[in-house]
């Protein structure tokens, strides 16, 4: 049976997590944007996060150990033609400046790039009782829920399904986040 999205609940060990936020602080914070390209917005009303772009080669162990999960997940749910992920960013919301992710879709239609985002991924890194709020919902589905509370928990979906992150009410909720890109959508 195919899913629209699916939760691999406490995926990765919290020793892997660990490691995930400790590599992260190896890379320079900055305030998340909106959009593509040059494009690109700051827009506090639409998204208040901060980010940290892993370098994709020198975290090759982290991809290989998320690639598992996406390829098994692929070959049950997707079947999308698929590469490997471009990106990683290392996400924190904060109750302090109403972290949150308004509604959006993970791709860019109007890319000039040969290759499109084909399946997001979301691991959970914070323990649940680490912040309130944050909750992470799709537009029009059943949302993953407390199947995707537990820390180190890794949520995959096609990356033109609508979803958002609602605002974080206390504490900090921290996220790895990769897009995996194949050739364009046909």
């Amino acid at each position: 049976m195919q899913n629209v999205w699916e939760v691999w609940s406490a995926a990765l060990s919290s020793e892997e997590c660990d490691l995930i936020a400790s590599r992260a602080t190896h890379y320079p914070q900055q305030d998340a944007t909106v959009g593509f390209s040059d494009n690109k917005r700051d827009d506090l009303e639409y998204r208040a996060s901060s980010v940290r772009w892993l370098d994709v080669q020198q975290e090759a162990a982290i991809v290989a150990r998320i690639m598992a999960f996406v390829h098994s997940s692929n070959r049950t749910n997707f079947g999308v033609d698929i590469v490997a992920p471009f990106d990683l960013q290392f996400t924190e919301y904060r109750a302090a400046n109403n972290g949150h992710y308004d509604w959006h879709q993970d791709v860019w239609l109007e890319s000039p790039r040969p290759y499109d985002r084909k399946l997001s991924v979301v691991v959970q890194l914070s323990e649940a009782d680490e912040y309130a709020g944050g909750e992470f919902e799709f537009f029009g589905l059943q949302h993953p829920g407390s199947t995707f509370a537990a820390r180190g928990s890794l949520l995959i979906f096609p990356s033109f399904l609508q979803h958002r992150v609602r605002p974080v009410l206390s504490g900090i909720r921290r996220s790895l986040v990769t897009w995996v890109e194949g050739p364009r959508w046909r």
